[in-house]
């Protein structure tokens, strides 16, 4: 360094040292270089936190993942004074939902969408969660009724709606709507276009792009037998039957439904068209397969399959299968039936008062098959009270006029 140059680099420290600060910048280290190094340090902090989160989710250590991310703004405060602090935020969130803390969920992935608007990943992660707290919620895993339950419902279906727009040709997206309005709303003919919508996006798609996209087929597979299953309720039963078959071939190996379920549904389709032989065979295949839970709805269903075929001593054996505990009020409507078909009408009575005493949602049904028993036997009188008080149970509970009652 020459004298000239060593005098001005001194007058310049000189300078600065009435600021209590020193900057000696030359080719080998800028000031910028040191700010460049410091947030270089921090990103690559936040993606080896991120890699190590990222397994321990595959050991689904939910607790664990949280206690290093969450709170992100006590974790991260560099992070998030940066504005780099989004995608920590949609893993915090991940995990939340997780552990059914879904309104801390909502919250992190609430200001990741509005940060970026058009991320389809973000969109599609508050709708799941919020779809996915409303579950819990009708399971009884989470409080959430009334106004705040219909907010998370349209919370849902604001950010399904974008991001099927972000992604229109996805599967899984139409697929929950079409769960939200089903299984949640109770809107079955709402549910229909989404499940009819991701069953046309996978069948449109060629063998690279199904291979690639391999995650979502079974989701395509699950709306064909919901499509299947809003057919069949909305009265529809030949293009229930049609998607049906299709689910049950495309899901032959796969088994993501339980076959118990999709034999069940093929035996109350056929049932629905008259064809009560295959109904028989259907059903009797569903409770040949192995299952943990004892389905009493199956057996019930083939009782009446078995009464529309005049059978009804058979029938009688059939419902004497399901436990008397365990024997719901739809199961002794059936019973009360056969055991009519069986002209064994104060047996039928009995079954059906047994009933009226357990049964606070659909009473009014139980009670209008009483008011039927005492009219075939001539007790107009009786079987005008038994209407009288149908009626009157359906407009206190639900509203409105019972048709069946005025018979």
């Amino acid at each position: 360094m020459t004298n000239l140059n060593w005098k001005a680099q001194l007058r310049k420290i000189e300078l600065n040292s009435n600021n209590n600060a020193v900057e000696c910048e030359d080719d080998f280290l800028t000031f910028d270089d040191i700010i460049h190094a410091k947030k270089d340090v921090m990103e690559k902090g936040l993606k080896l936190t991120i890699s190590e989160v990222n397994e321990l989710f595959k050991e689904n250590r939910w607790e664990d993942a949280l206690a290093l991310i969450y709170p992100v703004d006590e974790k991260f405060p560099e992070i998030v004074k940066s504005g780099n602090d989004t995608e920590i935020r949609a893993k915090a969130a991940f995990a939340l939902g997780q552990l059914m803390r879904f309104d801390e969920a909502i919250s992190e992935l609430t200001i990741c969408v509005e940060r970026e608007p058009e991320n389809f990943l973000y969109n599609s992660s508050l709708a799941y969660t919020a779809y996915n707290s409303l579950y819990a919620a009708n399971n009884r895993e989470i409080f959430l009724r009334g106004k705040p339950r219909q907010e998370r419902i349209e919370l849902a279906h604001k950010y399904f709606g974008k991001a099927q727009e972000l992604r229109p040709d996805g599967i899984t997206n139409y697929y929950r709507e079409g769960m939200l309005y089903k299984q949640i709303e109770g809107k079955t003919r709402k549910s229909v276009y989404l499940f009819e919508t991701a069953v046309k996006n996978w069948k449109v798609l060629d063998e690279e792009n199904k291979k690639a996209r391999s995650q979502e087929r079974k989701n395509y597979v699950k709306s064909l037998y919901q499509l299947a299953s809003c057919l069949v309720n909305l009265d529809l039963p030949n293009r229930a039957l049609k998607f049906l078959n299709e689910c049950i071939s495309e899901d032959e190996e796969s088994n993501y439904i339980c076959p118990l379920f999709k034999y069940f549904a093929l035996g109350k389709v056929y049932y629905r068209l008259g064809k009560f032989e295959k109904a028989r065979d259907a059903l009797n295949f569903a409770l040949s397969c192995n299952t943990k839970q004892f389905p009493d709805y199956v057996y019930e269903l083939l009782a009446r399959v078995l009464l529309a075929m005049d059978e009804p001593q058979n029938a009688l054996e059939t419902i004497n299968k399901i436990p008397e505990r365990k024997r719901r009020p739809y199961c002794r409507w059936t019973e009360s039936d056969i055991l009519c078909a069986l002209r064994d009408f104060d047996g039928a009575r009995k079954i059906l008062l047994r009933a009226t005493e357990r049964d606070n949602r659909s009473r009014h049904k139980t009670l209008v098959r009483l008011a039927k028993i005492e009219y075939i036997n001539g007790n107009f009188e009786k079987s005008g009270e038994y209407a009288r008080e149908a009626g009157k149970f359906f407009h206190e509970k639900w509203g409105g006029i019972l048709g069946d009652a005025l018979f």
